[in-house]
């Protein structure tokens, strides 16, 4: 079973290979969904011997490979870190059932029919590490780590088992327990197909409490004899829950731009104040972190920069470029493009009508480079 695990995510993983790299962190709404297998620990738990023929509380459960099925909601910070409401299905495969005769591991009744469900919401967060730095295959492949806690319904339906040909003992219930999952993904973009799509690949184990359900046991009806319950043997049991899953599925980001205008030079008709001296500077370069969109106090300074020396210079306009380092892909031109459009939203904050500014984008340039995280304004 294992090998079937690991097979999966290395198929998972190979189909990704020709698609294009993920330095840009998600920023904004995100919706995803993923299939899979899941396999169910094993799980014994003993008691001491009670009621008839000794049978008692203990039961062992053992599973085949099952299906599972999630989608969820989020909500990308834009530096690596996300947060999303996710619900999910698993439906592992029962292979049987033993309900333990006089206390022992060796014994009992052996069922092999039965369902187990789980399914539930969980909260979870993630972050996607930039580690482009470290060789090409990161500017290919954005792994990713994540941890979730949430609630978890565990229902066991149908798993009956006759003895002595006249006594059946059934065993059924539904848990309402904590759960928790660890996880460990990669996500590889589309974007060039697609903007914003990734396919993603994950392993998740899963742990919940350990649900309550009832044994019961009762005659078996004939024609003579209408079937009766013997209460006395009641009793319940506990099966741990912890789970191995794999899945591959897709990842949306609805916020990635497709393309931002450029504007063509033209005379925009307006001055920032009377005609004055030649500034010393046109050029300013406004920084940025690593995969980031945000305006520290030391970009914001150099925008104020800007705007006072074209208010005292007269200068017609203003041009905006923004660049990202990296490979030169559709989710790097996102991320310059993200980067001139902050830039142009604080010159607009700053009194500088829209119409005095062009905007264009340029990404990736290539190497890693810091300096290459910038947006670029100059002052015509």
């Amino acid at each position: 079973m294992k090998t079937r695990i690991i097979t999966a995510a290395t198929l998972a993983l190979g189909l990704a290979g020709p698609a294009a790299a993920q330095n840009a962190a998600v920023s904004g709404v995100y919706v995803g969904a993923g299939v899979g297998a899941t396999l169910l620990n094993e799980t014994i738990n003993r008691r001491s011997p009670t009621g008839f023929f000794g049978q008692g509380n203990g039961a062992s459960f053992s599973y085949n490979t099952g299906f599972t099925a999630s989608g969820a909601l989020g909500w990308g910070f834009g530096n690596g870190v996300r947060v999303e409401l996710e619900g999910y299905v698993r439906r592992p495969g029962l292979q049987n059932v033993t309900l333990f005769g006089n206390g022992s591991f060796s014994g009992g009744l052996v069922s092999r029919n039965g369902t187990a469900q789980i399914y539930g919401f969980m909260a979870n967060v993630y972050y996607d590490p930039d580690l482009s730095a470290l060789g090409s295959f990161f500017r290919y492949v954005q792994p990713y780590i994540g941890a979730g806690l949430g609630f978890a319904y565990t229902e066991f339906n149908n798993i009956n088992v006759d003895a002595f040909g006249s006594l059946r003992t059934s065993l059924s219930g539904t848990g309402r327990t904590l759960g928790y999952q660890l996880i460990a993904g990669a996500a590889v973009p589309l974007d060039d197909f697609v903007p914003g799509l990734a396919l993603t690949a994950e392993y998740r184990y899963f742990g919940a409490g350990a649900p309550k359900l009832q044994v019961t046991t009762s005659t078996i009806p004939n024609n003579n004899q209408p079937s009766f319950r013997l209460a006395n043997l009641d009793r319940n049991v506990s099966p741990n829950i912890g789970s191995h899953n794999v899945t591959v599925g897709f990842r949306y980001a609805f916020n990635t731009p497709q393309s931002v205008p450029v504007a063509a030079p033209v005379a925009l008709g307006f001055a920032f104040g009377q005609p004055g001296p030649q500034p010393a500077s046109r050029n300013y370069a406004v920084f940025f972190p690593l995969s980031n969109t945000a305006l520290d106090s030391a970009a914001r300074g150099t925008v104020t920069q800007a705007v006072q020396m074209a208010r005292s210079s007269g200068a017609s306009g203003l041009d905006v470029v923004g660049s990202a380092d990296g490979a030169p892909n559709a989710n790097n031109r996102a991320l310059a493009q993200r980067r001139a459009q902050i830039v142009v939203a604080e010159l607009v904050r700053q009194g500088v009508p829209r119409s005095a500014i062009s905007v264009s984008a340029v990404g990736g340039t290539g190497p890693t480079d810091p300096q290459s995280r910038r947006v670029d304004i100059t002052l015509r």
